[in-house]
């Protein structure tokens, strides 16, 4: 792990450091595991101090709240609902509130990020297509994919450990959920042999106050630029006591 992790994985400086975004985040109306709603997430996490958040609901091959015979278009508006629920409320209380979802392949997920609505209804055959045919067109279409937790050991999880390097943008080297810090650990090493991104995230499901995400020096003025500040490493990724 080297020298990197005293780049951007640390104890922050609150004063220098100050503008915290919650990369991972599920609300009540698209995701069966979570507990509150899109609006309650947006209040907590405005509270806790963030000035913004991506909400990465779990789409349908996951474990998700939107279960029955529905046509496409309708699932889809359906999984929207958390998210718009959020931004409503964001709107309100000044919280910057951002659209993506948590793709499950046999257990294995990963974090989408600048893939909206019209292209997720223009691609029904997502729930059908080989894995990496999905991650080869979301990023052909200008997607952004975070490998989640990547070293999750979970009975949910046909292939833990099995990695994507070629098609993914980023790796999720802190996740607070993660039971084990060598999850993590296992997570930043991915990330620094191949290059990747390195994100962080709570994995929140609740209104209950977390200790994860990420802080930047300045307020990201959009997700393109969340992407880019991490890119050029110019943030820290918090919950270093779940790695060290």
């Amino acid at each position: 792990m080297g020298g990197m992790i005293n780049i951007n994985i640390n104890r922050y400086s609150r004063s220098k450091y100050k503008y915290r975004v919650e990369t991972h985040l599920h609300t009540s109306q698209a995701s069966a595991c979570a507990v509150n709603t899109g609006a309650e997430m947006a209040r907590s996490r405005k509270c806790e101090g963030c000035c913004a958040i991506i909400v990465t609901d779990h789409f349908f091959n996951g474990y998700t709240a939107i279960r029955g015979n529905y046509s496409w278009d309708d699932k889809i508006s359906l999984f929207m609902k958390g998210y718009q629920d959020a931004k409503r409320t964001g709107d309100m209380i000044g919280l910057d509130v951002y659209f993506g979802f948590e793709f499950c392949d046999r257990g294995t997920e990963f974090l989408i990020c600048n893939y909206g609505e019209e292209k997720l209804r223009a691609y029904p055959d997502i729930m059908t297509d080989p894995i990496e045919k999905v991650l080869t067109r979301i990023r052909k279409e200008g997607g952004f994919i975070i490998h989640a937790h990547p070293f999750r050991n979970e009975y949910y999880i046909q292939n833990p450990g099995k990695i994507y390097p070629e098609y993914v943008d980023a790796v999720e080297v802190i996740n607070t959920h993660n039971r084990t810090k060598e999850s993590n650990r296992q997570a930043l090493e991915y990330a620094e042999k191949y290059n990747l991104i390195k994100f962080g995230g709570s994995d929140t499901h609740s209104s209950y106050i977390e200790d994860g995400g990420m802080a930047f020096p300045r307020k990201p003025e959009s997700l393109d630029d969340i992407i880019n500040m991490a890119r050029k490493e110019e943030c820290v990724i918090l919950g270093e006591q779940y790695l060290v």
